[in-house]
């Protein structure tokens, strides 16, 4: 859940508006558009990408009803909006289907969308977002809240508590990964491999299918060291090529070769903020140090990532 908490929607039209201008902020392409109004026939969805074959139905509930009210009229709208599209000639190539809603996030919820997909054997996915979700990604994102919670303000109290969290944390980490953190790569004897995990995912040990960004649930990665807000890790080796007037670029397979061929770690920043958790010892699957993230940047936890010359720590390359 959210440290900080918006005040509800309480107009469905303004919900979808939200609804609408967020899915374009997320995906920065501002291909997402309303789907009618109302009065027309909008065959179970109201908002649309045809360029990600994405469609959103937003469900605007009464959140002083009771909570198993709210749970069991959801589960009937989900029913009810895929049989619209499903049964009412929708000329649009699905992908994933959002239901998206100002109830909170809830696992029968998200199991129900699994299940009715398996027993329509739908070609498209179910996917449902909550409050929680959906507040999760308004409150980072500026533009969203100054144009919707203009009176929005994060309180001192709460940025004081991150900041206190974040500072133990650290703490935390200094200590109990010291015999990584104290010694440089070459130096270590323990081996730098981590688990990095999605703290909210569903897929693991048994499945790690990727997401529509092309991103895994959970993967393996190398701890590199702390930075200021955080901590880096290794995430693959590249090489790069460096021209004459100091721009490079990745080599790939069929690239022509024309600069200085340098050897680089991918490195990648995860914020304290960012992390949920570690389990230093691991499970039976991975007997090595698991951390929970949230994965708030394009299917990844990384904040930022860059690169370094393996052999010339010094020199690095900003994407």
């Amino acid at each position: 859940m959210a440290i900080h908490q918006l005040p509800a929607i309480n107009d469905p039209q303004v919900f979808e508006s939200v609804i609408c201008d967020l899915f374009n902020e997320i995906e920065t392409k501002n291909t997402y558009k309303k789907f009618g109004r109302n009065g027309h026939k909008q065959k179970g969805i109201d908002i649309f990408s045809s360029t990600d074959g994405i469609a959103i139905q937003c469900k605007e509930k009464d959140l002083s009803q009771r909570d198993i009210s709210i749970r069991k009229k959801l589960l009937e709208d989900i029913k009810s909006d895929v049989s619209k599209v499903i049964n009412e000639d929708l000329k649009l190539s699905l992908k994933r289907l959002y239901i998206v809603s100002t109830y909170k996030d809830h696992p029968d919820l998200d199991e129900y969308c699994e299940e009715l997909k398996e027993k329509l054997d739908l070609k498209f996915e179910i996917i449902y977002w909550g409050w929680d979700t959906i507040e999760d990604y308004i409150l980072g994102n500026q533009k969203l809240l100054k144009k919707y919670w203009p009176n929005f303000s994060y309180s001192e109290d709460s940025t004081e508590k991150t900041l206190v969290r974040n500072l133990a944390l650290r703490k935390k980490v200094s200590n109990d990964f010291k015999k990584w953190l104290n010694y440089s790569l070459e130096n270590r004897t323990a081996k730098n491999r981590m688990l990095l995990r999605k703290y909210d995912g569903k897929q693991y040990p048994k499945t790690n299918e990727p997401d529509e960004y092309g991103q895994y649930e959970w993967f393996r990665a190398d701890i590199l060291g702390l930075y200021h807000d955080g901590i880096e890790f290794i995430l693959s080796l590249k090489k790069i090529q460096v021209f004459e007037d100091q721009s490079w670029e990745l080599i790939e397979h069929n690239s022509k070769i024309t600069g200085k061929p340098v050897s680089v770690y991918e490195i990648g920043k995860i914020n304290f903020s960012d992390i949920v958790d570690y389990n230093l010892d691991g499970d039976e699957f991975y007997m090595y140090p698991h951390f929970f993230c949230k994965y708030s940047y394009k299917g990844t936890p990384f904040e930022n990532t860059y690169y370094q010359n393996i052999d010339k720590v010094y020199e690095t390359f900003e994407r």
